[in-house]
């Protein structure tokens, strides 16, 4: 293979994006197929998805590590690593609600193999044209820098499934004693970035069944916006490694230090 400088990398691999997204907005097999690595329930346009979106990265990337929602590790060599999950918010996807994202995070290989390490990240919205992009610390909505404001929206996002999971967003709720809109959208990724952005205010999620996959990409564009970030198991979530599949027992984003901070009291986290 003959290597691309990065400028045509980056350039290959929105391609890669845009390819998956076409994909999704035609008309997909909606089949259940089985489960994936982790358990979950597959459908066929999850595994199509991932497989066009991983054919493409080892067009562009050529020996590359994947990394996949739905089949987990795929091996061709060690210079790059792709975490990647094709369809966030697969539900919504399913039910064409248009809240579902295609996420993707690049590093190279050989190093430490965790958040910090990458290099490119991807969050696009499937039935948006709207691409939020990492680049090597800056933040851009397709080609426009993002700058956000020194207040958020009084918006809390999350999952909210039961009453273990409404347990925190209750305790926050009560010690920010202001009145807040609660939204429980369905796509983890587009969630996280919309508190980066100042959307929101808080992203909560309680219920032990996110994975890495699902916020690598979103949680380095978050944390470059300046939002701040509590990973269940990890003291630093850009400790978490991006070179395996990894459950995300319970995560915080707070838009700052102060939203975290409130978060992390109302659950009586230190």
């Amino acid at each position: 293979m003959v290597y691309m400088d990065i400028n045509e990398i980056k350039m290959g691999i929105v391609k890669c994006v845009d390819n998956v997204r076409r994909y999704l907005l035609g008309e997909t097999p909606r089949g259940i197929v089985g489960n994936n690595v982790s358990g979950d329930i597959s459908k066929e346009f999850d595994l199509i998805a991932e497989d066009i979106l991983s054919n493409c990265l080892r067009e562009v990337l050529g020996e590359v590590m994947i990394i996949g929602e739905e089949r987990g590790l795929r091996q061709y060599g060690s210079r790059w690593i792709a975490i990647i999950d094709p369809v966030d918010g697969s539900t919504n996807y399913d039910a064409e609600i248009p809240w579902a994202s295609i996420s993707i995070a690049i590093a190279r290989g050989g190093r430490s193999n965790t958040l910090k390490d990458i290099e490119f990240a991807i969050v696009s919205e499937i039935f948006r044209d709207r691409m939020y992009v990492y680049d090597y610390g800056d933040v851009r909505i397709g080609e426009r820098k993002i700058y956000r404001g020194v207040i958020p929206k009084p918006i809390v996002l999350g999952y909210f499934e039961s009453y273990s999971t409404y347990k925190p967003l209750e305790n926050y709720i009560r010690n920010r004693n202001e009145k807040l809109t609660i939204r429980s959208l369905g796509s983890a990724a587009l969630d996280i970035v919309y508190v980066g952005m100042g959307n929101a205010e808080v992203f909560i999620d309680a219920r032990a069944k996110l994975r890495n996959v699902d916020i690598s990409a979103a949680l380095r564009i978050a944390m470059a916006l300046g939002a701040k970030a509590y990973v269940c198991d990890y003291r630093d979530p850009l400790d978490i490694p991006i070179d395996r599949i990894e459950r995300i027992k319970f995560i915080l984003v707070g838009f700052n230090d102060r939203y975290l901070d409130i978060a992390l009291s109302s659950m009586n986290i230190h």
